[in-house]
């Protein structure tokens, strides 16, 4: 057919259609942009596997890795161990800040076509977030969640929030989050050989609930939280929610002075300018609200929002340097669970023990995390070094919240 032969409509669609360039790798849209719920990046490279039906590693180390500084070195061993163990330690790194995000996230939205995967990370906030005590070593999630996705049809994913060390529960259910396969009670890394969101990536198995209950595991805390807890952990939810919310809509990066003025703020109005007194105040190292005021420290997150807590201050505000406190200034009281320093003593193991053992015979029964305030250490480090003696503490604690719902 002839240009002369062509129809109106065939002469507009030539003219005007701008066909978009191809990606080399699948569109795959990210979920949740924009939301508190939005996904992990690691979530994102997992489904992106799953999408071109290939092991995660292969996706990983044919296309990414090539491109990324820090696995270059040895690309003449190819797919070797030296890649995969340097890979399978890395790749928590990967939603939060720094290089080890801002890489990969390049190179991904250069290969997918998708120019958003920074929200998927923490980069937004690396002026005024450390990276230290920020993201978890290993993937925990919510089992309820992801059955109530698969029954719904839905995607199943891991939101950044789930990457998080202050969230320890799921704000949905009520949850405590999961960290170990109910299968192969095996830890996860965020990405490995062969992931499937969903799904452990050593044995293969369902991660919903129903694999807890069909397998009988008994080591997953089903408690519900106490009133406590369970308001401590909204509010964390909520207040980081709210910052992977904003992050699209911001101007601009925030600014690390913000948050020495903020601090800076809060130790004037509450303590009439005494770093050492709102150091009390907020459970912290006496030295800490000092050199956060001077900028010669970033606030690490669970200690930021201990000070948010306590002033009624939302972190958005805190981190964008709108802080605003109005006086007369009305404190509020930690969670006796948020009431204690973190120290470098040593891990006083018999002392622990002894405690432990007494605990199991306490009337009424205590949670393992009023257990672990009493003591002063952290809940998780004492599962760590005790693993039946806290199962049998939880178990003890159930049975007695059972009971009472009953009568």
């Amino acid at each position: 057919m002839s240009v002369e032969s062509w129809s109106n409509h065939q002469l507009w669609y030539s003219k005007t259609t701008i066909i978009p360039e191809r990606s080399r790798l699948h569109p795959l849209e990210p979920i949740g942009i924009g939301t508190p719920k939005v996904e992990s990046l690691t979530s994102y490279v997992a489904r992106l596997a799953a999408a071109h039906r290939v092991p995660t590693a292969i996706l990983l180390a044919q296309e990414v890795a090539p491109q990324v500084s820090r696995y270059q070195g040895n690309q003449h061993l190819g797919l070797s161990k030296w890649f995969f163990r340097v890979f399978f330690n890395d790749t928590g790194a990967w939603n939060g800040m720094g290089i080890m995000a801002n890489e990969p996230v390049h190179v991904l939205e250069a290969l997918t076509g998708q120019h958003q995967l920074r929200f998927l990370t923490f980069l937004s906030w690396a002026n005024v977030l450390p990276s230290r005590g920020l993201l978890r070593t290993n993937k925990a999630w919510c089992p309820v969640c992801y059955d109530d996705w698969e029954r719904c049809g839905q995607p199943i994913y891991e939101p950044l929030l789930w990457s998080l060390q202050v969230v320890t529960t799921c704000p949905v259910h009520q949850q405590v989050l999961s960290h170990q396969c109910p299968h192969c009670r095996r830890s996860l890394y965020p990405l490995e050989w062969n992931q499937r969101p969903g799904f452990c990536s050593r044995c293969q198995q369902w991660l919903g609930m129903s694999s807890f209950l069909s397998t009988g595991d008994t080591s997953m805390d089903i408690t519900p939280l106490e009133p406590p807890d369970w308001e401590w952990q909204m509010f964390v939810v909520h207040s980081v929610g709210e910052i992977l919310e904003q992050a699209p809509f911001l101007e601009s990066v925030p600014a690390r002075a913000n948050l020495a003025f903020s601090i800076d703020l809060c130790i004037q109005k509450a303590t009439n300018g005494n770093a050492k007194a709102f150091a009390e105040l907020m459970y912290l190292s006496a030295s800490v609200p000092g050199e956060w005021r001077c900028g010669q420290a970033l606030a690490q997150l669970g200690l930021l929002l201990r000070v948010c807590w306590c002033l009624c201050v939302p972190l958005l505000d805190f981190l964008t340097g709108r802080v605003m406190i109005e006086q007369p200034l009305s404190l509020k009281l930690l969670p006796l669970a948020q009431q204690r320093r973190k120290t470098n003593r040593r891990f006083d193991a018999v002392k622990v023990q002894m405690f432990l053992e007494e605990a199991r015979s306490l009337e009424p029964p205590q949670s393992l995390r009023q257990v672990a305030a009493t003591i002063g250490y952290d809940p998780g480090d004492i599962s760590r070094f005790f693993p039946d003696l806290c199962h049998q503490i939880k178990a003890r604690y159930r049975l007695y919240r059972q009971t009472i719902r009953k009568s």
